[in-house]
Order: C-alpha cells, then structure tokens, then sequence
C-alpha cells in the first residue's frame, strides 16, 4: 500500500463524506528514458454527519476509523467540525 490521502467527495450543511485513497507512484530508468506508474485505490470512505463519524471499507464494513486518523494527520482537520466536543 502507497501513501494514503483523504479527499472530500461531498459536502453540505449537514453531511460530509471523504474517500481514503492508495496512492503509489513508481518509476524504472534505462539508458533512454524514464517511466513513471502511477496507481490510486479506494481504501475506505468515511461518513460525517449529525449521527456521528464512521468509516466503512470497500465492502460496506465498519472498518477503523482511529487507525486512519493515526494514518492520515490531515484527516482530523476535514472531519473537525463533526467532532463532538
């Protein structure tokens, strides 16, 4: 698994759902020239709204949302206002 980002896919006054992604990037070099791959993958999507923050994978499964935020430091800005105090 490549580095993990979080991107923001909806948002209203209510509802905010984020996508957790895979990304890896790799790159080979011969004598004439270079190639760069680039794969993104889909790892979880995290739904927040009045009922609370929750995580669900690619399968529709509850998955762990403490170890993403442990994974992904920005994610806890996107999801603040959601957070009860």
């Amino acid at each position: 698994m490549g580095k993990l980002r979080a991107t923001e896919i909806f948002n209203n006054a209510r509802h905010r759902l984020i996508a957790i992604e895979s990304v890896d990037f790799r790159y080979s070099q011969t004598s004439t020239n270079c190639r760069l791959y680039g794969n993104t993958e889909p790892i979880a999507v995290i739904v927040c709204g009045p009922d609370g923050i929750y995580a669900l994978d690619m399968e529709a499964k509850l998955t762990m949302l403490d170890q993403l935020r442990r994974d992904i430091p920005e994610l806890d800005a996107i999801i603040a206002p959601f957070t009860k105090a």
